[in-house]
This record gives structure tokens, sequence and C-alpha cells, in this order.
């Protein structure tokens, strides 16, 4: 029993933080295109590449969910 509520906090925080992180940078890849406007080149790149390493962890955030949610699934048929 404490296992499967440990399971569920952790998925729970997994997806939270997941999704944050991926608003967030969402958040940054619309600066990085504020930035272009105004002609700040390296600034621009710069946010991009924060945003897509952000994209990244996220979706990995999410996909760490999905896997403890599958194993806790799978604990509750047996």
């Amino acid at each position: 029993m404490k296992t499967a509520l440990s399971r569920r906090r952790l998925e729970l925080i997994l997806l939270i933080t997941g999704l944050g992180v991926l608003f967030f940078s969402l958040y940054m890849l619309l600066l990085a295109v504020g930035y272009m406007e105004r002609g700040m080149v390296g600034s621009s790149l710069l946010t991009v590449l924060v945003g897509f390493t952000l994209l990244s962890s996220s979706l990995y955030l999410l996909r760490l969910s999905t896997y403890v949610h599958a194993v806790e699934r799978k604990a509750e048929e047996k």
C-alpha cells in the first residue's frame, strides 16, 4: 500500500514538473522569436538553445511519468 501511494506521488510530481518545464520552454521559444524581431541574433540563438533543451527535458519527464503510471497499473492488475 505504501509503495502504491509513493508511486502515485512520484507520478504526480513528474507530471507537474514536466508540464511546468514544457510551458517554460514554450515561453523561452516565444521569447526567442521576440529577440529575432529586434535583431538580437546572439540572444535569440542562446534562448532557442535553452528552449529546446528544456523541451527535451520536459518530454523526458513526461515519458517517465507515463512509465510510472504503467508500472502502477500493472501492479494493480496483479
